[in-house]
């Protein structure tokens, strides 16, 4: 039985552009079999004019990236015309704290009839945003990149974390230590950044997600247990995303999520309201 009867965190593959690996119309099946109320569709929103490498859901184009956002939207709308259960149109945004970004980001929101906004970050970078890297792309590091360099590039992602939960843009953040899977900043000297996480979470009063994907990669959820268990004492809203990419990983791991919370008394769920 599943308690949460949403899951708002999930992907497909949306005319090939997107990294979901399942269509969106299996999405919406799988879930509706799940007996969820309500489906997010969140694919990503990765745009920058600095991005080095436009992989197929990376752009520098301002308008190719609006097109293709809007193009999504529309999906999500006929798929809620079909649809048993309720079907909201999100993005995972992948938020830069450069001025020029912000303005940029600001004019596609006025054009896109969007219900929510996850904020994450999957990118390392220099202070400027004039080198981006995706964590999961380190391979395109140039050559001869120091471990020196590689420190300060995570700590510019650290920062687009911090500063996204600052931006008051988002609904809830996603994987808030999604770097551990790349067995990035695992040791003692980034639990500055962290706590800076959490203490920033409690100021903005800003709701984030238990990610169940880390059951799968690494064996425990995103963030780590000891983050989850400093943000319950400061009663930070949480919820439990599944970060499905297929239709088979559509809440893997609520069980044990519930279960989890449950043995610490985390009360404070955030559910979608607007």
């Amino acid at each position: 039985m599943i308690k949460q009867k949403f899951s708002l965190h999930t992907h497909n593959n949306a005319f090939g552009i997107f990294d979901g690996k399942s269509s969106p119309e299996d999405m919406v099946r799988k879930a509706e079999e799940l007996g969820l109320e309500t489906l997010g569709i969140s694919n990503h929103f990765i745009w920058h004019p600095n991005m080095q490498r436009a992989h197929d859901m990376f752009f520098v184009d301002y308008n190719k990236a609006l097109d293709v956002f809007k193009r999504n939207i529309e999906i999500i709308k006929e798929l809620r015309a079909k649809s048993k259960i309720n079907i909201l149109a999100g993005f995972e945004v992948d938020f830069f704290p450069s001025v020029e970004w912000r303005k940029g980001f600001e004019r596609m929101l006025k054009e896109l009839e969007y219900d929510y906004l996850i904020g994450s970050t999957h990118f390392m970078r220099t202070a400027d945003e004039s080198y981006l890297c995706n964590i999961y792309h380190m391979n395109e590091l140039p050559q001869g990149t120091t471990f020196e360099q590689i420190d300060e590039y995570m700590k510019g992602y650290w920062e687009n974390t911090i500063e996204a939960i600052k931006s008051g843009y988002f609904d809830f953040m996603a994987h808030l230590d999604y770097c551990t899977i790349f067995n990035l900043c695992t040791s003692e000297k980034w639990n500055e950044y962290k706590w800076r996480v959490i203490e920033a979470l409690d100021k903005n009063h800003q709701a984030y997600e238990l990610n169940t994907s880390g059951y799968r990669r690494i064996e425990r959820p995103h963030p780590d247990y000891w983050m989850i268990e400093e943000l319950n004492k400061r009663n930070v809203p949480i919820l439990i995303s599944d970060d499905a990419h297929v239709a088979e990983h559509l809440c893997n791991g609520f069980d044990k999520a519930e279960s989890y919370l449950e043995s610490i008394n985390y009360t404070n769920r955030w559910t979608f309201n607007k």
